[in-house]
């Protein structure tokens, strides 16, 4: 562009921007005023939806509490009357009748008296009788309430479930006059219609009907779309409004959403007991149109365009006649940036216009300079560029030469790791034994071990080292061997054993690296248990009741860091039908994305679930909790678990399996 051009674009943009700037200034006053009373509206709209949902689940749940303390009653009610007729020597059909009785009187719908081993003997429901059993697969409705045999506890009242057609809920107490178990259950449909009664359809309707909304939804805590009520021209949610809705939410607050000519509002809906802070149980989202808002600001623009207009006329045109007077050396300088662009500028071109001893002339000879300046300094760069690339090209050969060795190292790593495992582990009647390794991206050196010592005893062990790739593979190979010379000495105690193995790995290891271990002798026919650690956690017992114990933390530091460190050693037993459970950090250390490690509490919990399984089902089921927890490529370190279950004699499974039937 000329100098005449930018001169007079200058002028007319000055004006115009004296213009702009007043009709823009009124423009965002008037936004800011209607906004203001939009995001308003939504806030409190979102709010009222969001708490109209936290009354509707929690009416239904308080509904459902009353009847279960009243189920509660009828069952300690229906104790007493069993009880005080059959100390009457009243029969057992009469007692029946009697049940039925009140069934028929406006008392619950099914009652189910058991004698002392948990058959159901006095019903009100024609049909066989029916044994409660603990299993929980066979019998999900009886399992809850065997323990009333026990009274441990001594009442239950389970959550209503659809049994038959029909939505039925459940309590039970113990005997009042013997261990028996008493149970009434009530068809409770007229919950749902408590529920509907109750919900959040009438606020949606109540909403719409004003015509400040255009739709409302009620999202669940991961987006997922749980009641809507929209107009004719409102539309679905997109996604990026679910994704600032569960955002909102999980902030705990209440968010906005400018989408074109919409304003969609969201508000957190509190969980039971909450209030409204907090990131609650679901998301409530309204959206609003912001019609008025476009048009009263696209008015202002308009008016502030065609004022605009006037001015820059008028501005062009006083521009067009002063710049005429200062366009011989603009021109001149003209002609040489073009000619510096193209890569053939001449610096006599401008001789004429160094000659004047105005700003032209000054800005003519800078100019000048700056041409043959840049010029060099192109010739220059040009030559550097060549040699960066050739530098560039030779690292990245390095590079992929470094990354295949860095596999390879890796790969042997995991060889070795997996070839120093026990291809076959213990088997007979008395014990379970189930060994699992899940190397990660980079192999670091973890491994269990299980040496049978003679007919009845066998070594235990799990450790980790420290490091990665080749050096942590070498590592293990010398704890392993260390462990395994020392235990093949005869009447060596754990203690003694990991004494010898740090010895040996304090004079032999080649590399500045340490290992944690836990060593445990247990005897096949006893359960009895003697262990001892070097830095490694202390395993979980977990006893036939489900229950999490862990052993007794007895040990020393880690091996391979100090020399003639004594260990201490402590003595445990298994029961049978107990479990014992060992694992390295890596289990525990298992981050998500979120940076959340999986931790003694998920463990524990898994554990507790896996009540009743062989070792390789409680193996495998921690290893899915712990994949889970990661998310897919999540893992970072090695997962190693050893897991020993002590069976119960042949001669004791026979009986239990025929009281089971």
């Amino acid at each position: 562009m000329t100098f005449q051009g930018r001169l007079v674009l200058l002028i007319s943009g000055l004006v115009t921007l004296a213009v702009a700037l007043v009709t823009i200034l009124l423009a965002w006053t008037t936004h800011s005023a209607i906004q203001t009373r939009v995001e308003a509206d939504g806030r409190g709209a979102a709010t009222l939806l969001a708490r109209s949902a936290t009354l509707a689940r929690e009416v239904p749940r308080d509904v459902e509490a009353l009847l279960g303390d009243r189920l509660l009653s009828e069952a300690t009610l229906a104790a007493h009357l069993v009880a005080v007729m059959e100390a009457g020597k009243a029969p057992v059909k009469a007692v029946t009748d009697r049940l039925k009785a009140v069934a028929d009187g406006g008392g619950p719908d099914e009652i189910w008296v058991t004698d002392n081993r948990g058959r159901a003997y006095l019903h009100n429901i024609p049909g066989p009788d029916i044994t409660f059993g603990p299993d929980a697969r066979a019998q999900p409705r009886q399992a809850p309430y065997y323990g009333l045999l026990n009274r441990a506890p001594e009442k239950v009242v389970t959550d209503a479930a659809t049994e038959g057609g029909k939505l039925m809920k459940f309590a039970g107490v113990a005997g009042v006059d013997k261990p028996r178990i008493v149970q009434v259950g009530a068809d409770v449909r007229r919950l749902g219609d408590i529920a509907r009664k109750a919900g959040v359809d009438g606020v949606m309707a109540s909403l719409l009907a004003g015509g400040t909304v255009e739709g409302a939804w009620l999202l669940e805590r991961d987006g997922r779309l749980a009641v809507h009520a929209t107009g004719p021209s409102a539309g679905p949610l997109s996604e990026r409004a679910i994704e600032a809705a569960k955002a909102a939410a999980a902030a705990g607050e209440t968010g906005l959403l400018r989408e074109g000519d919409r304003l969609t509002a969201f508000a957190p809906v509190p969980a039971a007991g909450q209030g409204v802070a907090g990131q609650g149980a679901g998301i409530a989202v309204v959206r609003l149109p912001a019609e008025d808002l476009s048009s009263v600001v696209g008015r202002h623009v308009k008016i502030g365009v065609l004022v605009g207009l006037l001015a820059l006329a008028a501005g062009v045109y006083g521009a067009v006649r002063f710049a005429r007077s200062q366009m011989a050396p603009i021109e001149r300088l003209g002609e040489a940036v073009a000619a510096v662009e193209a890569g053939r500028f001449n610096p006599f071109t401008l001789n004429e216009a160094m000659e004047r001893n105005d700003e032209m002339g000054r800005l003519a000879r800078v100019f000048r300079s700056m041409a043959l300046e840049a010029s060099y300094r192109e010739e220059t760069l040009d030559a550097q560029l060549l040699m960066r690339t050739a530098e560039l090209e030779t690292r990245t050969e390095k590079l992929a030469a470094a990354e295949h060795l860095i596999e390879e190292e890796q790969r042997a790593a995991r060889d070795v790791q997996a070839n120093l495992l026990p291809q076959q582990l213990p088997a007979g009647r008395d014990s379970q034994f189930f060994g699992l390794l899940v190397p990660g991206p980079a192999v670091s050196g973890d491994f269990y071990d299980v040496i049978e010592l003679d007919e009845r005893q066998c070594l235990l062990v799990v450790a980790g080292v420290s490091g990665w790739g080749v050096p942590a593979a070498f590592l293990m190979l010398l704890v392993r061997g260390a462990i395994r010379e020392a235990a093949a000495r005869p009447g060596m105690t754990p203690a003694a054993i990991l004494a010898a193995a740090n010895d040996r790995l304090c004079g032999q290891s080649p590399f500045d690296g340490f290992a944690t271990a836990f060593v445990a002798l247990y005897d096949r026919e006893t359960g009895a248990l003697s262990h001892s650690s070097a830095g490694n956690r202390a395993p979980c017992r977990i006893r036939a009741d489900g229950s999490v114990l862990t052993l007794a933390d007895a040990g020393g530091p880690a091996l391979g860091v100090r020399k003639g460190i004594p260990y201490g050693e402590a003595v445990a037993r298994l029961e049978q039908e107990d479990t014992l459970f060992l694992c390295t950090e890596g289990v525990l250390r298992a981050v998500n994305a979120q940076r959340e490690p999986f931790g003694e509490e998920r463990l524990a919990a898994v554990l507790h679930q896996g009540r009743g399984l062989s070792a390789r089902d409680r193996s495998e089921l921690l290893l899915r909790a712990v994949e889970a927890h990661v998310g897919p490529g999540g893992q970072t370190g090695d997962i190693v678990c050893l897991t020993v279950r002590r069976l119960l004699p042949a001669a004791e499974l026979a009986p239990e399996s025929e009281a089971t039937v």
